[in-house]
């Protein structure tokens, strides 16, 4: 996905044919909430992407990957060098697993 999130669920929900105020009501959210989210105007709530994961049939994990990443495209995109960030920002995340996991496997010795 190339456009942003609220791009990517309009097209979903057009697609699916269901009408802003189905997919609204299907994930408990008012409709100009879900207008606003399909607008770039607001972001949608974490919590409600399994709902719409559910409601549209799509992958959690690959729906998830799509937030993410806007989210961390937004952070980075006003900034000069985002290669460079996104690069150490994926070193960062590897060496946190690393520890955790290492962490992890001396939690599960002491127990």
């Amino acid at each position: 996905m190339k456009e942003t999130f609220g791009k990517y669920i309009h097209k979903l929900r057009t697609d699916a044919s269901l009408t802003l105020t189905k997919l609204a009501a299907a994930l408990d959210i008012d409709q100009s909430t879900l207008s606003k989210i399909e607008n770039g105007k607001r972001n949608i709530p974490e919590d409600i992407l399994p709902k719409l994961a559910t409601t549209l049939n799509l992958d959690i994990e690959q729906l998830e990957k799509e937030y993410y990443s806007e989210k961390i495209a937004e952070m980075i995109y006003p900034k000069k060098n985002s290669s460079e960030l996104l690069k150490l920002a994926e070193q960062k995340a590897e060496y946190k697993k690393l520890t955790n996991l290492k962490q992890g496997k001396i939690n599960f010795k002491n127990a």
